[in-house]
């Protein structure tokens, strides 16, 4: 088994193309990206009965995927789990059957729900307060737990799949901190951002034609606000030395460098991800990703453009509620919006 494979963690906003970042560093032979890990119990444990039914980008159930199967039998076999009797019993995050039922979860299942939402108002609260009070707050820390979990399982997906690292999206900044500060392997983080107004334009973009827009693009605006703030707020817990911000946009003008320079950062030797050699060598094909994008799904080759759509499907009043909102964030991003 590999002892110590490097964890990436890459934090950000939904729709802020890591799942592009995600594909590039999979191109590396040292690296195996796995999609958004949290959610590995959940597909376990969704199934025909749930609205979704749990699988790997391969197609298959996570039990009868032939890279998760041998994964999770290993973690079986030394702890004594049943993923199939019960998937949550062995916890690697927060996340729980709320969030397979979303709005309904109060309902559905109150409990859950209800330890769900005062785990994560625990941790927001310890992460927050200042060194002297943590130890006052640390007094229920089941993230110790979800890291050294986390960790023994990157160890068995690098040893099956004999690798050096291995990429999460989950992209939760919450998250994020837990394995950071829990782990007993390395981690490395990227933070992930992408202009406010692309990230808006792709979280409102199902509003049907002639349907109020005010209201969804300053909710988005907000929210796109929030959760960039709450991220770098978190992050200066994560030393530099392991923490490297990127630009969706750097990623798709300059790939090259910006691939160069991520390799770098991570310890690993450099590699073609990019040129016509990574397209030859099947770099398309979406692995066993386990959660994420639905494009991990398909055998589309990999697109490295900006997608520019905002520039036709945001009016003036959108952007004038975007530079109102997002500004101040966006410039200190380095994503400037122009007036």
């Amino acid at each position: 088994m590999t002892e110590k494979p490097t964890y990436i963690y890459i934090a950000g906003r939904g729709h802020s193309g890591s799942t592009l970042l995600t594909l590039l560093l999979a191109r590396h032979p040292r690296v195996v990206a796995v999609g958004e890990l949290a959610n590995l119990p959940l597909q376990v444990a969704r199934d025909e009965t749930t609205k979704w039914v749990g699988r790997c980008s391969c197609g298959e159930r996570p039990m009868d995927c032939p890279m998760w199967g041998d994964v999770l039998r290993r973690v079986e076999g030394s702890t004594g789990t049943d993923f199939l009797a019960n998937p949550f019993s062995w916890r690697i995050s927060d996340i729980g059957m709320e969030e397979e039922y979303r709005s309904q979860a109060p309902v559905r299942a109150p409990w859950v729900w209800f330890r769900n939402r005062l785990w994560r108002v625990l941790r927001y609260a310890q992460y927050y307060a200042p060194q002297w009070l943590r130890p006052v707050l640390g007094f229920y820390r089941p993230q110790r737990r979800w890291g050294e979990n986390r960790s023994r399982l990157a160890a068995e997906i690098a040893d099956v799949n004999a690798v050096d690292a291995i990429v999460d999206a989950s992209k939760d900044p919450l998250d994020m901190l837990d394995v950071y500060q829990n782990a007993t392997i390395p981690v490395k983080v990227i933070l992930l951002t992408r202009d406010a107004r692309g990230n808006i334009w792709s979280m409102i973009k199902k509003i049907k034609p002639g349907e109020p827009r005010k209201g969804p693009v300053t909710r988005a605006s907000h929210d796109w606000v929030k959760v960039n703030r709450r991220i770098w707020h978190l992050a200066r817990q994560v030393p530099e030395a392991d923490c490297l911000h990127v630009r969706y946009e750097d990623i798709c003008r300059d790939p090259e460098s910006t691939m160069r320079k991520l390799f770098e950062f991570l310890g690993l030797e450099p590699h073609d991800v990019v040129g016509s050699q990574a397209d030859e060598d099947g770099a398309s094909d979406q692995g066993h990703t386990i959660g994420g994008n639905k494009i991990r799904f398909t055998s589309e080759k990999l697109n490295i453009s900006e997608d520019f759509r905002w520039r036709e499907n945001l009016t003036e009043d959108d952007l004038a509620i975007v530079r109102d909102i997002a500004g101040p964030m966006s410039d200190a991003l380095g994503h400037e919006i122009e007036n």
